[in-house]
């Protein structure tokens, strides 16, 4: 007797996602975040291209081991999806550190010499350049879904990934499923969701199942020198979502769980629903504050109150032991 597997092969798509294809001249002198995290040394310019978690983790590695790292950032605000008041506080210290940003800066051109590289720019219409000795792209990843022939099994998909149902079926091919990166799902881009993602499919493949994956208060970090982190909402999806909210912002900057590593920055902004007592939405920058930031989403995941939060008692000097404090 067959299985129903055997009778009705299903097959995953989980195949992560590539840096976005760029145009302009010069673009294949770009090296890929793997080319960086491969180099044996680190040279003394570094150009980053685009604003998000890459460019900004790897310039703070490299501004910490000597180098000049440049971010360049085509819009006027980098890390869009992060609380924009907590994104001028890790600029601020970043510069503070050699790590310089530049924004509105559209990439022209980038042509080769002995000396290195020259990154041709338009910034609201001034040229400008700038000389590199290694230029790193950060400016966005697509799903790697190239080599597939996707349109031959009537699978459909966009620069996003796979389309997919709630339970991460093809909307087109009932016998096709998609996870991770590869997927079009409202997940964010990140490996505990891609995880999450996988197992949900595999055990719905399996099963026949429908069940979809829980995305509620999923946290996510920048991992610069303070990481910068965010879980739920930010403000204006608060209000526009029509919730009567308490901006609860604290600067922690001097603090004594910074205070005793020296650092200098540290700041938190958590938005709780006046009618229910609820966090909402956590946004932080400081050290240590990734780990803070499970707390937080273990509470608006399983419905906590700040009051209940308040009421625990945490080790002390731990970072967690701030929490109570912050609401």
């Amino acid at each position: 007797m067959q299985t129903p597997t055997t009778k009705h092969p299903k097959s995953l798509i989980a195949t992560g996602a590539v840096p976005r294809p760029l145009d302009f001249p010069g673009h294949e002198y770009l090296i890929d975040s793997s080319d960086f995290l491969n180099l044996e040394t680190l040279p003394p310019r570094i150009v980053f291209l685009g604003g998000g978690f890459i460019s900004f983790e790897f310039a703070h590695i490299a501004a910490r081991a000597g180098s000049t790292p440049i971010i360049l950032d085509q819009g006027a605000r980098p890390l869009k999806a992060f609380d924009a008041d907590l994104v001028e506080l890790l600029i601020k210290r970043g510069s503070e550190a050699g790590v310089e940003v530049r924004r509105r800066a559209s990439i022209t051109a980038i042509t080769k010499s002995s000396s290195g590289y020259t990154i041709h720019t338009d910034t609201t219409g001034t040229p400008d350049s700038i000389q590199a000795d290694l230029i790193v792209h950060g400016a966005g990843r697509v799903a790697e879904l190239s080599r597939l022939n996707l349109d031959a099994g009537q699978v459909a998909h966009g620069k996003h990934g796979v389309e997919v149902a709630g339970h991460l079926q093809s909307t087109t091919n009932p016998a096709v499923y998609a996870a991770g990166d590869a997927a079009d799902t409202a997940g964010l881009p990140l490996t505990p969701v891609a995880v999450i993602e996988a197992k949900v499919a595999a055990s719905n493949m399996l099963k026949s199942a429908t069940t979809a994956p829980d995305y509620a208060a999923t946290p996510t970090a920048v991992f610069t020198v303070p990481e910068l982190v965010r879980v739920g909402m930010l403000e204006h999806e608060a209000h526009n979502n029509g919730l009567n909210i308490d901006v609860r912002y604290t600067d922690t900057s001097g603090w004594y769980s910074n205070y005793r590593i020296g650092e200098t920055a540290g700041a938190t902004k958590i938005l709780v629903d006046k009618d229910t007592d609820l966090i909402v939405g956590a946004h932080l920058f400081g050290h240590g504050y990734a780990e803070l930031a499970n707390t937080i989403s273990v509470a608006m995941k399983h419905g906590l109150t700040t009051r209940q939060l308040k009421s625990t008692t945490a080790v002390y000097p731990s970072t967690g032991s701030d929490l109570g404090s912050l609401l």
